[in-house]
């Protein structure tokens, strides 16, 4: 008012902080165009006059003065429109169509559908809440145009509200004539009645709908007669959904012409969607056909409601499918949606987040699927009642690959072969997970893994199946928590041959799957507790399980590479009993264990411990020996080593791909850090700048902090900070030691003088479009270049792979990637030359050292079945809890109220002077309170053993 605004009414953007003052710019609706739903806001429902001062009824009065009911179905001809139900047939057609029906009494129908069945949807009750009167006119001209003078609106009985509204607005159509004998005197007679639906889904398929209007059960029938041509009570009937009839009076208002400039060629004007599910901004939204897929997820719904990536969209409500995150570019229109095998439907559209399984979401719409069925179709009744099941097996670790083929094949048959479109439909979330997400089957099947932690029967303890190498937190929790430190050791070694290590540097995905957390509260601090363990018990001290020594000759196995899944492949295959040559190419083993990681993270005395416990008589390790140096993998196989095991590691950074970036000062950072973990040169001079945001960044940031010629440390990173894939505890504590984090930049290019680096030009950035990994663009902004004076450069934007030493793929027989990886399969680990295995970075491009163990685990079990000649690719066990640890009797009352405990840190200025471990181990009291905050989700799994019952002899009592 007068140009003033309150702001304390403004809306503000909670995640920028920016004020809007009008709702044009807000960004859930700057995207949007509310055609249909605009006038909503401005409208009470239940007064027609409201509607009227807004050009409601404009339409109908168009119409008319043209008296032409051709005219209004050419008009809906030209504006595009297609049936807003899902099918999506041309409007215009189907009234056409209509029209030239008949019978001897000349009667006809219009029906409004409003059955609106889908989960999650509910667009059609709300307008016939928010704007009932658009649906009346819409009616009224449907009828003018097709000649029929009875109007029904088929309504569901659990929308009250939309009914009494409805109700409300025909009565005040009536009292005013808008309907009723002869309207306004042109001899136009049209009434219209409500009819409440008992809710099956079946029913908003239009000749089931037509079945239960004349009183029957609601099942299909068979089509021809459609029902244009034979109806209710075998009369002409067209049936509209509500949206579809929402449309028209904008058409005949504005005219065809100006209505089809929305949207694209063959699908125009808007399409009302309930946006639901993992997103910040749910509701309806109205977007124009042709819309991307991207920008309705991440401009208008704003993208994940938590940190978590978002992973697919389900369109079309039950009969719908699912669209991945990598495919967002699609248009949202009827013909791309149903080519990726998909349904617009009525308008459901739920986002789905990486804690989705996609095996759930395909069990639960089939789930209801097989419910609403009606019956009819053997193959509808039966099919998803089948698919169903294969489903649950599926889910609960009971499944084969055979399983898939005939599940495929069965949503198939139903698609063909079923009688309406809810069987024919039916098959959609099968087919379009199978077709998109069959890893995410195959890993339920092959590794009894639910990665979104939602099929019970897989995950049974989630801190357990989150660890990669299936670590029993829970177990040794327990044992922490009743003083038994000796046991918690054991419960920790018998997964992970490197506890201490892990203890300090894993990136605890058990703690971000801890129920504990997940349930409202805080995680248990697991890491801390295991760091807590393992520093009070040596690694000697731990006797694993050897196999039986085999007879005669035991096999020999090569391993390329002292990292940890070089050793750990090593030690399991020795536990077995074969003889293991390890070749490493620098002075010790550990690999990046020792290369990368700082001191300050990972002592090296507590590195060389756990590798001292892992070495023995049946393992010879060769350092100073490197693949292509001294050994070929043809020259191992002559030697006599039945398999090779290639575990080199991504020691190799990855360029920045700007002239003169190997001038004196600039250093990749794999070779800065291996300068001073291995040989103590210190390479940092003067100003330091470090580009990468990764884990590798910030220990080069932090190292060259460290170092004595050091003036000051600058990261450069091009994203924004919660984008950095580091650590954020690393990020933190970078920040805490003084290091300049600057985000959205981009480097240039570098700067020299007399041939020594002197600094870099950057760019700033924006965020701009979402690419496929749920994460906007930097898009360089023109004249923000800017010039940083540098004095040290050091490059980490990722690391490469060891391959180069491998040789070329005609000689060696080993396939790589694309990102010059060894090409593996993804459950056995071997390549494409037999007998040669690869685990690791080598695989992964660079990983954390926790998934390197595992894989280095599952490399020994495929080792150990190719030399044996098994089959590789055996099913996983369930990895389920099954020791039973008595709890307390009573939680510490301390334990209750208190929250997660804090890792004691060595105080800023103290470490940034040396490299001593920045970490403190917990306190016993610490530890005791911490592990008595464990909800212990493995009583739901494991119950004590009985006691047998003994006989008295004396009065045969038991005892």
């Amino acid at each position: 008012i007068g140009g003033y605004a309150d702001e304390g009414l403004i809306y503000k953007d909670p995640n920028v902080h920016e004020q809007y003052l009008f709702q044009k710019d807000i960004p859930f609706f700057k995207k949007q165009t509310r055609t249909i739903m605009g006038k909503n806001q401005k409208i009470d429902p239940i007064r027609i006059f409201d509607y009227i001062e807004n050009d409601g009824y404009g339409g109908f009065e168009k119409a008319f003065l043209k008296s032409d009911p051709q005219w209004i179905i050419e008009e809906v001809k030209k504006s595009g429109i297609r049936g807003r139900g899902g099918a999506g047939f041309p409007t215009g057609k189907k009234w056409e169509f209509a029209r030239a029906s008949g019978n001897s009494n000349g009667q006809k129908y219009i029906i409004c559908n409003c059955d609106e069945g889908d989960p999650g949807a509910y667009m059609d009750r709300s307008l016939l809440e928010g704007n009932p009167h658009s649906i009346i006119e819409g009616m009224l001209l449907a009828g003018m145009a097709i000649g029929a003078d009875k109007g029904i609106i088929y309504v569901r009985d659990e929308y009250p509200l939309a009914i009494k509204h409805i109700k409300i607005a025909l009565r005040q159509a009536e009292d005013i004539g808008l309907l009723g004998k002869n309207i306004f005197g042109t001899k136009f007679d049209f009434e219209i009645e409500i009819f409440r639906g008992a809710g099956a889904f079946v029913c908003g398929e239009e000749t089931a709908l037509i079945k239960s209007i004349e009183g029957f059960m609601g099942e299909p029938r068979q089509r021809p007669p459609y029902p244009i041509e034979k109806g209710i009570g075998g009369n002409p009937t067209c049936i509209n959904n509500v949206e579809t009839l929402a449309n028209i009076p904008v058409i005949i208002k504005q005219g065809a012409k100006e209505y089809a400039k929305v949207g694209v060629p063959g699908n125009t004007g808007t399409k009302i969607f309930s946006l639901v599910g993992k997103i910040k901004n749910t509701g309806l939204v109205e977007v124009p056909l042709g819309i991307k897929m991207s920008e309705v997820v991440y401009d208008i719904g704003g993208g994940s409601a938590s940190k978590t990536k978002i992973k697919a969209v389900q369109t079309g409500g039950p009969s719908g499918g699912c669209i991945p995150a990598r495919m967002f570019d699609i248009p949202v229109d009827y013909d791309s949606l149903t080519k990726a095998g998909s349904i617009m439907g009525s308008g459901g559209m739920i986002v789905m987040d990486e804690n989705t399984c996609m095996v759930d979401i395909a069990k639960y719409f089939m789930n209801f699927l097989k419910e609403e069925s009606c019956g009819k179709c053997f193959t509808c009744r039966k099919g998803t009642q089948r698919m169903y099941e294969l489903l649950d097996d599926i889910s609960k670790g009971k499944g084969t690959l055979e399983h898939l083929d005939l599940l495929e094949e069965l949503a198939l048959v139903v698609k063909d072969t079923t009688m309406c479109g809810l069987g024919q439909s039916a098959a959609n979330p099968v087919l379009s997970t199978l077709r998109y997400f069959r890893e995410e089957y195959e890993r339920h099947i092959i590794q009894k893994k639910c990665d979104a932690f939602v099929c019970t029967e897989l995950v049974g303890a989630p801190c357990q199946s989150a660890c990669p190498v299936g670590t029993e937190a829970w177990r040794y929790v327990a044992h922490i928590a009743r003083g038994e430190y000796q046991e918690a050791y054991t419960a920790i070694r018998e997964a992970n041959p490197f506890p201490s290590v892990c203890a300090r540097v894993c990136d605890h995905q058990c703690e971000e799957r801890c129920r504990a957390g997940t349930s409202g509260g805080d995680p248990v601090a697991i890491r801390a507790l295991k760091r807590f363990i393992t520093d009070r018990i040596e690694p000697s001290s731990y006797k694993p399980v050897r196999a039986p020594g085999k007879k005669g000759d035991a096999p020999s196995v090569a391993v390329i590479g002292a990292g940890p899944a070089g050793l750990t492949t090593a030690h399991y295959l020795s536990l077995k009993g074969y003889k293991v040559t390890v070749f490493e190419a620098e002075d010790e083993p550990g690999g990046m264990l020792f290369c990368a990681i700082p001191s300050y993270r990972l002592p090296r005395e507590t590195i060389k411990k756990e590798i001292a416990s892992l070495l023995d008589d049946n393992i010879t390790l060769k350092c100073n020996t490197a693949l292509g140096n001294g050994i070929t993998i043809d020259k191992l196989f002559k030697e006599g080593y039945k398999a090779v095991l290639l575990a080199m590691g991504a020691h190799k950074s990855k360029p920045l791909g700007l002239k003169d970036e190997d001038a004196e000062g600039v250093y990749p950072s794999i070779e800065f850090l291996k300068a001073f973990n291995l040989r103590n040169e210190q390479l940092a001079k003067g100003r330091v700048g470090v580009i990468g945001g990764g884990n590798s960044a910030i220990d080069a940031a932090r190292t060259a902090l460290r170092q004595k010629d050091v003036e000051s440390v600058t990261i450069l990173y091009r994203r924004t900070r919660e984008e950095m894939p580091a650590f954020a505890e690393e990020i933190d504590a970078a920040d805490q030691e003084g290091i300049n984090i600057q985000t959205l930049v981009t480097p240039t290019k570098v700067i020299t003088t007399s041939g020594l680096f002197s600094g870099l030009e950057c760019i700033k950035n924006e965020l701009g479009d979402t690419d496929a990994s749920g994460r906007r663009r930097p898009v360089p902004l023109k004249g923000t270049e800017y010039v940083i004076e540098l004095d040290t450069l050091v490059v980490a934007i990722s690391e490469d792979s060891g391959v180069d030493s491998i040789g070329p793929v005609r000689s060696s027989k080993i396939e790589i990637t694309d990102w010059n990886t060894v090409k593996v399969d993804k459950y056995t680990l071997l390549s494409s030359r037999p007998g040669v295995f690869a685990a690791g970075d080598v695989v992964t491009g660079p990983n954390t050292v926790i998934e390197a163990i595992a894989a280095g685990k599952n490399a020994a079990v495929m080792i150990d079945h190719y030399i044996k000649g098994e089959k590789l690719d055996q099913p996983a066990e369930l990895n389920l809890p099954q020791v039973y640890i008595e709890p307390l009797e009573a939680e510490p009352e301390d334990a209750l109220q208190a929250g997660r405990v804090e890792t004691p840190r060595a105080s800023v200025e103290w470490r940034k002077r040396n490299f001593a471990e920045v970490e403190v181990t917990l306190s016993v009291e610490e530890a005791r309170r911490e592990a008595s905050r464990c909800l212990r989700c493995d009583l739901e799994f494991t119950q004590p053993q009985e006691v047998e019952e003994e006989t008295v002899a004396t009065g045969g009592k038991s005892a």
